[in-house]
């Protein structure tokens, strides 16, 4: 079902373990330093369970991006993935919420690297040390990424095995002060305060749809695919539950404060000043491997865009020596370089959330399809669970947020028809 012709040239570069540090490096980001408290603030004694439930829903959406995968081998993720099936201007619209989402995010935790980075460099405080170090650091990125996919990968790989030590280091000192009082479930569980809390902590479990965009780059799909949807999933649920055990056993109740930072208290209580270090090192590590991985992928969904005419044509060029998407990584860069220096996108964090959420729900729907298409009915029931997790956690979308995000479809959709009509007009 390959019709780009620009992604037939892309070569098969990515293998398993570069695929795995991927997926792992676009889900660990920055949030996990953060959001632990938020979970906290709003599920209390649930929050174990709000964890769960987060993995739950994205094994359903890796069980999704599997049957798909498998069958439409096209660089460009989710939007490449529907567009052979519920047509283009749904797979534009899944392109639209995808990019969107993705590169708030990618802004978003660019400017958190930059502040973590800036603490610890002298002179790098502030917004001029700080947008120095972050036009530094993504020009590296980009410089190693238009060298082609298996370079970035490779990147991304080692960023992966650096960011996750101080993190196992905390979780290794506070094994020991895990408390069964204090991660004891409470006796009656707060349905909605779950389906709010997983509908927040759901951004720190998204992300590997920006790792499957470079699609026609993955080595034997078939095999690798699965595994390092698998792998790196259960991998950052482990993470993830470690570290929010500790903090809670730990902090207890002040957990749920406002305004802490939860690894770092929860480090300093039990190895010192060091162990606060220890957690702003990780920090940086942790955003720069984010940085790295969507660097490497999130560029790809512009090629996407650009082989369909949606976006100017040299964008989609591949230079000849690496075939990678030169233009089309510069370009993503400096947006979000522009976007990371003169803004904040905290507000945004739901709302790019519910992008993610009814981007999956289209890719659940075209799994549906795919598999009555060719009958193979017997993996129906993954596609079908995972709608039904998703529509609970769209259960606690509030009016004004889905007005938000109807709006910017609404404007999409205007924006297509708009240019389809210009290339009809004689």
């Amino acid at each position: 079902m390959n019709t780009a012709s620009g992604s037939q040239k892309l070569l098969p570069s990515l293998g398993l373990l570069a695929l795995i540090a991927s997926c792992f490096n676009c889900t660990v980001g920055g949030g996990i330093f953060r959001l632990p408290q938020s979970v906290y603030a709003i599920s209390g004694q649930a929050s174990l369970l709000v964890y769960l439930l987060c993995f739950l829903v994205m094994l359903s959406v890796a069980g999704v991006f599997i049957i798909v995968g498998r069958t439409i081998r096209v660089s460009g993720g989710p939007y490449a993935y529907v567009k052979p099936v519920l047509g283009e201007f749904t797979a534009f619209l899944s392109g639209v919420l995808l990019w969107f989402l993705a590169t708030f995010a990618f802004a978003s935790v660019s400017n958190a690297y930059a502040h973590f980075a800036g603490m610890l460099i002298p002179g790098g405080t502030g917004p001029i040390g700080e947008a120095i170090i972050l036009a530094l650091s993504l020009t590296a990125l980009a410089l190693f990424n238009v060298r082609g996919a298996k370079a970035g990968g490779g990147v991304s790989t080692a960023i992966a095995l650096i960011k996750i030590l101080p993190l196992l280091l905390l979780f290794g000192a506070g094994v020991g002060s895990l408390k069964a009082e204090a991660l004891a479930l409470p006796a009656v569980l707060p349905v909605d305060s779950i389906a709010r809390a997983a509908m927040v902590l759901i951004f720190a479990f998204t992300g590997v749809e920006s790792a499957l965009i470079p699609s026609a780059e993955i080595q034997n799909p078939e095999k690798n695919l699965p595994r390092a949807l698998f792998l790196s999933s259960f991998l950052v649920l482990v993470l993830y539950l470690g570290v929010h055990s500790v903090s809670q056993s730990v902090l207890g109740e002040g957990l749920g404060r406002p305004g802490i930072a939860p690894l770092a208290e929860s480090a300093g209580i039990l190895l010192g000043p060091v162990g606060e270090r220890i957690l702003a090192f990780g920090a940086v590590f942790s955003t720069l491997g984010y940085l790295s991985a969507m660097t490497l992928s999130l560029p790809r969904s512009l090629l996407a865009f650009a082989e369909d005419g949606f976006l100017p044509k040299p964008l989609a060029r591949l230079s000849e020596r690496h075939h990678a998407p030169v233009n089309a990584i510069w370009i993503q860069v400096l947006i979000v370089y522009l976007l990371a220096v003169s803004s904040q996108f905290e507000k945004l964090a739901v709302l790019a959330n519910l992008s993610a959420i009814l981007m999956y729900l289209l890719c659940a729907f075209a799994a549906i399809l795919l598999l009555r298409r060719e009958n193979k009915t017997a993996w129906l029931p993954v596609p079908v669970l995972a709608m039904l997790m998703m529509s609970f956690l769209l259960t606690s979308v509030t009016s004004t947020e889905w007005f938000s995000v109807t709006g910017l479809l609404v404007l999409s959709s205007l924006l297509y028809y708009w240019k389809r009509g210009r290339e009809t007009s004689p």
